[in-house]
């Protein structure tokens, strides 16, 4: 996925939305004080919004001088070592702002590599995990963001904020390349259609994906797909054939599988491995958590044989 690509489409729909340019950097470079430690100061707000480098007073608009200037006081050093300590520190200047968008954009602003606006698009698009507060779910949010850096290859946050902002107003194609890079980082963030379109290919993942979920039985559903799946592979590679689909094939292929040399000391695992398989697509059958732990870690040793 191309960077550039979407920075410019992000450009492209400012422009269409709100019919100017956005200068960014001109206020990131304007706060360096704050980076230094100087307390946030009501004129450090009237930087952040400063509508000819982009459309702040279109979505939002800060407190009253008077309503807040006398706290912004404490805020002394708060910048300097973030990301330290930041739950605490956002949630400080949430209970100042009483708002967690507008303590985003001041964080987006002061700190880029680390921080982006909280965005309700955003927010849906990459199926944020709701917080128990407003706090938690922003940290939630930035935390993603964060590791999709390495995927975009950029090195701030609030680079990532712009892509996925323009992801979600642009939509079209632009999703499904969203989403496919979610399904090989951060898979548990996409829809069970969506890990089924992206991820069919490789069961176990999503088998893997439902396990951290702690949503047992069809975990167990998926890694006896992967079972199967692996049995099938492992016959054609080492017989050359696959028995003619009967009753009883899983138990065919794995003694089929137990008389060659590759698997000849790994009997016991397999049998106890489709006696699991049996266990987890049957719906009235107990499949318990320490069933799809063995069954996921023994699948993913025979696995690493090949």
């Amino acid at each position: 996925m191309d960077k550039n690509e979407y920075k410019e489409l992000f450009k492209k729909l400012i422009r269409k939305k709100h019919g100017m340019e956005i200068y960014f950097e001109k206020i990131e470079a304007k706060l360096d004080h704050l980076r230094k430690g100087n307390f946030l100061a009501y004129s450090d707000l009237e930087i952040i919004g400063d509508d000819s480098c982009w459309p702040f007073s279109k979505h939002w608009m800060w407190p009253s001088k008077e309503q807040v200037e006398e706290k912004l006081k404490k805020t002394s050093g708060w910048f300097v070592n973030l990301p330290e300590n930041e739950e605490k520190i956002i949630g400080d200047l949430d209970g100042i702002f009483k708002n967690i968008a507008l303590v985003s954009i001041i964080l987006r602003f002061v700190h880029p590599n680390l921080y982006a606006i909280y965005s309700r698009p955003s927010l849906k698009i990459l199926r944020i995990e709701r917080g128990f507060n407003d706090v938690e779910e922003y940290l939630n949010y930035v935390y993603l963001m964060r590791i999709l850096k390495h995927s975009f290859r950029v090195t701030r946050t609030a680079d990532i904020d712009i892509i996925v902002w323009a992801i979600a107003y642009e939509k079209g194609s632009y999703i499904r390349q969203l989403k496919e890079l979610l399904a090989e980082q951060l898979p548990e963030n996409l829809t069970p259609e969506d890990l089924i379109t992206f991820l069919h290919g490789n069961p176990l993942k999503i088998a893997e994906v439902y396990y951290r979920k702690k949503v047992i039985k069809i975990a167990g559903f998926w890694v006896a797909e992967a079972f199967e799946k692996f049995l099938r592979k492992e016959c054609i590679s080492l017989l050359g054939f696959i028995p003619a689909r009967k009753n009883g094939e899983i138990l065919t292929l794995v003694d089929l599988l137990c008389k060659t040399k590759k698997f000849k000391y790994e009997c016991d695992k397999l049998h106890k491995l489709r006696k699991l398989r049996n266990k987890a697509v049957h719906p009235l059958e107990e499949f318990t958590k320490d069933n799809a732990k063995y069954f996921l870690k023994t699948l993913e040793y025979l696995k690493q044989l090949s």
